[in-house]
């Protein structure tokens, strides 16, 4: 009978540390998902940044160009390919969408600033978290507008397949075709 007891108290004990122990490796986990997608979200908003932008690579002998490319490839691998599936690494990489904002502050002469990123995991889609991005514009008088955008990203095994963001289409445009236009 004691010994009944002793082996059903050590069963609970042990299902009670395994417990513990899963829920903490959900939540390690969901901090990491979050903390991969503040850290692409503070990467591609808080531009310009002099290493993103492309131009910068580029000189006037042609023979420096291909290896201005080269670095700049490898400056992309470098701060984005962790975080991201090979295959949105290759197609963020071709299409600009990494440094998509880093151009447009660059060519237009403004500067954005994230001050707060906050991520959630979707309750319908456990695969998708949706963000709140609260960050500064600057315009080349240095006038300051707060903006908010929001965004989801699509995750597979702990890196970003798709990153998205959505909302105020008015004030992506204007960011990327000028800057925020009153």
């Amino acid at each position: 009978m004691k010994k009944n007891v002793l082996m059903t108290r050590s069963v609970l004990f042990f299902i009670v540390i395994c417990l513990i122990f899963a829920g903490c490796s959900k939540s390690d986990e969901e901090d990491k998902i979050k903390g991969t997608i503040t850290t692409v979200v503070g990467l591609q908003l808080n531009a310009p940044d002099e290493k993103a932008v492309f131009h910068n690579y580029i000189s006037d002998n042609p023979e420096g160009d291909m290896k201005g490319i080269e670095e700049y490839n490898n400056y992309l691998k470098q701060t984005y390919a962790a975080y991201l599936t090979d295959d949105t690494f290759v197609q963020y990489m071709m299409t600009n969408e990494l440094v998509i904002f880093h151009d447009s502050a660059n060519n237009f002469n403004y500067q954005l600033k994230v001050n707060n990123v906050v991520v959630e995991q979707n309750e319908v889609t456990p695969t998708n978290y949706d963000f709140t991005v609260d960050l500064d514009f600057f315009n080349k008088d240095g006038e300051k507008t707060a903006i908010e955008l929001k965004g989801i990203a699509i995750m597979r095994d702990d890196k970003i397949a798709k990153i998205s963001y959505i909302g105020d289409k008015k004030v992506l445009r204007s960011l990327v075709s000028g800057g925020l236009t009153e």
